[in-house]
């Protein structure tokens, strides 16, 4: 194999595809990319036609998808589109992912329910979409991929509940599984781990500055510029990392 060296940030001919593009990270994180040169692919559960025009005003074209990242049958017409319109995919974000109604619960409360509920989405989705675009990149011989983890996964709960708190432990060991997994193959896996990221997601939460060494809040760009470091050949000696976005909270 012809191991591909670190270089430059440029990600012209590049195609993105990001799940959960509608709105905070994931939105920021499309706009990051088609910046960088990258076509890029939204896909969403929500409506995504303000990210595309963000997009659109970087000067890129956006292919646009309601998915369901949980259901195969909707990762499995995403992938097919996009090769269909692009010819290949080069990049892979999974931003998309779901907590607990009630992340407060004790854990006497918590139930099978709930717990299926948020690792469907945030353990089975983002594997669902690892799959579907594997075939392609292994093919490609290059692919990146970069999933999103949590401060949670690593340090326990801090505004979450266990359920999501768990899932994200799980997404860290599924990235350094196939950061092994693809390494001979040309396709790199690594990860973001935020913490207190101003979302509509985490509107609601009550997170606080005073719990950050660097005396704010994270912004979805914040995270968005470590996407696109791990997604272009800046980063081409990095696999299996999961990489700590947080303000200083968690250094582990």
């Amino acid at each position: 194999m012809d191991v591909a060296r670190s270089g430059p940030i440029d990600l012209n001919g590049r195609v993105a595809i990001v799940a959960g593009g509608a709105r905070g990270i994931g939105q920021a994180t499309c706009v990051a990319l088609a910046r960088e040169g990258a076509q890029v692919v939204i896909c969403d559960v929500l409506p995504t036609s303000d990210t595309a025009a963000l997009v659109k005003q970087k000067g890129k074209s956006a292919l646009e998808f309601r998915c369901d990242i949980s259901k195969k049958e909707d990762v499995v017409h995403v992938v097919k589109e996009t090769v269909r319109a692009s010819g290949r995919i080069d990049i892979l974000v999974n931003c998309a992912a779901i907590l607990e109604r009630n992340s407060s619960a004790p854990v006497e409360e918590v139930s099978e329910e709930e717990w299926n509920r948020v690792f469907r989405v945030n353990v089975w989705g983002t594997f669902n979409l690892c799959q579907a675009v594997w075939p392609i990149m292994k093919e490609q011989k290059y692919g990146k991929i970069i999933c999103f983890g949590s401060v949670a996964g690593k340090a326990g709960a801090i505004k979450s509940g266990i359920a999501y708190s768990s899932s994200k432990g799980a997404v860290h060991a599924l990235i350094k599984t196939m950061a092994k997994k693809g390494a001979q193959l040309g396709i790199y896996v690594n990860g973001v781990a935020p913490a207190f990221v101003q979302t509509p997601q985490t509107r609601d939460m009550g997170l606080s500055a005073d719990a950050v060494p660097i005396g704010r809040l994270g912004d979805p760009e914040d995270q968005a510029e470590a996407v696109v470091f791990l997604a272009s050949q800046a980063s081409n000696f990095i696999t299996g990392l999961v990489l700590d976005v947080n303000g200083g909270m968690y250094l582990g």
